[in-house]
């Protein structure tokens, strides 16, 4: 049964389902469509992605929202990877641990949730990977393997160079032309 945070996240959604409606630590967080440096970045991720996606029959979904337990909070990653038919919620919502990997691109007013509260939601809801893309210091941080309440790994690169992802991945993600 929904409580009241998720009736009033459901009907926030539904009124503005052109923003990012989130909830975080008890508050409802409505965010305007990133602006047009953001969704370059958000493109530019799809594009590296998109053909180890494919090959194992992976989807991309951009706005979807992240289920990650009955009294956790709600976030919209930038972009998600899941399995194809993975395990929802709802129509609008993934499980946590049904994904293969989320990632939010940093903007100034996101700096403290992407780094320091998604991180831990995210791996206790199971999340496998999470990768943040953080313009403002050209560096990409990937949180994997989840394991009581927190992530076992971070991997930081910095400029140019390549992020290699993990199993089920396995490939380098090139960072060069990110910045």
């Amino acid at each position: 049964m929904a409580g009241p945070l998720e009736e009033r996240f459901r009907s926030v959604r539904d009124l503005l389902p052109e923003y990012r409606v989130e909830t975080a630590r008890g508050r409802i967080v409505v965010n305007e469509s990133g602006t047009w440096q953001h969704n370059t970045l958000v493109f530019q991720m799809v594009c590296r992605l998109i053909g180890p996606a494919v090959e194992r029959g992976w989807e991309i979904w951009p706005n979807i929202t992240v289920y990650l337990g009955q009294n956790a909070d709600r976030y919209v990653p930038d972009l998600a990877v899941v399995p194809r038919r993975p395990r929802m919620r709802m129509e609008h919502a993934v499980y946590g641990d049904a994904t293969v990997l989320l990632v939010d691109i940093v903007t100034a007013g996101s700096v403290y949730e992407d780094y320091h509260v998604k991180p831990g939601e995210y791996a206790q809801a199971g999340v496998p990977l999470y990768l943040l893309v953080d313009p403002l210091q050209c560096t990409v941080k990937l949180f994997g393997r989840p394991e009581g309440g927190k992530y076992g790994t971070e991997i930081l690169v910095t400029g140019a160079e390549p992020l290699v992802l993990p199993a089920p991945w396995e490939f380098a993600v090139e960072t060069g032309e990110l910045w």
